[in-house]
């Protein structure tokens, strides 16, 4: 049966290195405010530790914590973590199989690459209304996990390095929630990722991915703000692109009702966009491939050509809507265009072609310079 451990110096409670020497399954430590040193030989099994003060920050713990091999789950709430050395804030060992909740609570790593967040093995990791503060959340590469972020942030303050590291396999929701950095998988990653409804620097998608992605952004003006190679299956919905999404590979991807600045697209890409507006530039190259629904292509002020084929890549497009904004059209090597245009800013458009490119648009008026 559960206990209700009330811990702290006044009467009717227990003193925390006490309280520490007699933990017992389903074991619920009630902290009242203050400042608690967590001894390094203490691993944590089947308990709930939580803070009894208004604000997180009002109950602090102070060192890291690990969790035992054999844990079936920890819950922490309404606390602060506060780790003053490069060791993992929490760690989650590679013989595990628990479940790892966090509500209400506020971690602070060393500041460096030591990841604030370390999980390894079969982990379910819950993040509720918590703050990372210094460092990343990483699942590493033997990690069968299932992330749920929901109102949570993480803020990595070492630029090289992910602010969410998903190297294992499993699954990540994301919901409401803010990232200051990277999301980032890697070449053996074999990942569902869920992001909804929040917002992110950059994301770098390696390995085997599936992404969906609802109403959110990516805030980085960068080319590469979002990088998607190998084979990755994506679907994205509603979102917002300050910089650049690049593709590469093959991947097959989806996007409806978004707005992206840059588009680039190589090698065997294969792309869907539906009312969908390009702000200032896309490229497609290689054997990529294009089909286009009632979307919008836009010229920006810094590139030559507001729309580019190259290689073999091909494009489909009906109902589209060109404002070149004094930017040209090209369609070279062996790249096809067949399109239909149902509104433009243009009186008439320059393409740019070459000689075995096929090009065909139907709905305004264009002239061709053969290169």
């Amino acid at each position: 049966m559960a206990r209700l451990v009330k811990v702290g110096a006044g009467g009717g409670e227990i003193d925390w290195h006490d309280a520490l020497k007699d933990l017992r399954a389903d074991d619920v430590l009630l902290l009242e405010p203050g400042f608690y040193e967590m001894p390094p030989d203490i691993l944590l099994s089947d308990i709930t530790i939580k803070g009894t003060g208004n604000l997180p920050e009002e109950t602090t713990i102070l060192g890291y914590l690990n969790l035992a091999a054999d844990s079936q789950f920890v819950n922490l709430e309404n606390l602060c973590i506060n780790t003053n050395d490069d060791s993992n804030s929490l760690f989650v060992p590679a013989e595990a199989n628990t479940y790892l909740t966090l509500r209400n609570c506020l971690v602070k790593g060393y500041g460096n690459d030591t990841a604030v967040l370390a999980a390894n093995g079969k982990v379910t990791l819950e993040l509720y209304s918590t703050v990372i503060l210094n460092g990343s959340v990483s699942l590493f590469a033997d990690s069968d996990f299932r992330l749920e972020m929901n109102d949570s942030s993480i803020e990595n303050i070492a630029e090289d390095f992910s602010a969410l590291a998903l190297e294992g396999h499993g699954t990540a929701i994301i919901s409401n929630s803010r990232i200051y950095g990277s999301i980032d998988t890697f070449t053996k990653s074999n990942v569902e990722l869920d992001l909804n409804n929040s917002v992110v620097d950059t994301m770098l998608l390696q390995g085997q991915v599936w992404l969906n992605m609802l109403n959110s952004k990516i805030l980085s003006h960068d080319d590469t703000s979002l990088y998607i190679t190998d084979e990755s299956w994506v679907n994205i919905i509603a979102s917002n692109f300050e910089g650049g999404i690049y593709l590469d590979k093959k991947p097959s991807v989806i996007i409806q009702n978004s707005r992206i600045s840059r588009l680039v697209a190589v090698n065997d890409t294969q792309i869907t966009l539906i009312n969908t507006i390009i702000l200032n530039h896309a490229d497609f190259q290689d054997n990529a491939k294009c089909n286009v629904r009632r979307s919008t292509f836009n010229g920006g002020n810094e590139y030559q050509y507001f729309l580019a084929l190259s290689d073999h890549a091909q494009l489909e497009g009906h109902d589209l809507i060109l404002n070149s904004n004094g930017a040209d059209l090209a369609v070279k090597d062996w790249a096809k265009m067949h399109a239909s245009v149902l509104a433009t800013s243009d009186e008439s458009i320059l393409v740019e072609c070459s000689r075995d490119a096929k090009v065909q648009i139907l709905g305004m008026k264009w002239t061709t310079r053969k290169n």
